[in-house]
């Protein structure tokens, strides 16, 4: 069977938060965020596929691309990938299902961009 994931690779994860804390019953403090790890496999679209980068006020470069990650999980804006090679990339959209039309999605696409300051070391 063809499948859209055949050049994915494997070693991603992907964090995101499942729920917003809420309020403590007993203190009324706010509980914090709850956050759920998802390991899979994925791609992150090269740099010169795309046209989303950009030079900003500060002089620095903004790095924005596509990840794409299986399994398909609900992806939203405050999730972060992390690559196999210690990259961490932190969504600005939420995830989108994608695959071969006609049948079930097998991955899902985000726009993202570069989050040097959480990299973790390889």
């Amino acid at each position: 069977m063809v499948t859209a994931t055949v050049l994915f690779q494997p070693g991603w994860s992907v964090t995101t938060v499942v729920t917003s804390g809420g309020e403590d019953p007993d203190t009324g403090e706010l509980l914090p965020a709850q956050k759920q790890t998802v390991h899979g496999r994925g791609v992150v679209q090269a740099p010169l596929w795309t046209g989303f980068q950009e030079t900003t006020s500060d002089g620095g470069i903004r790095d924005e691309r596509l990840v794409m990650f299986s399994p398909v999980v609900e992806v939203g804006a405050d999730a972060e990938f992390l690559s196999p090679s210690g990259q961490c990339w932190q969504a600005i959209t939420d995830g989108m299902p994608r695959g071969i039309p006609g049948q079930v999605p097998e991955y899902v696409a985000v726009r993202v961009r570069r989050a040097k300051e959480k990299d973790h070391a390889s």
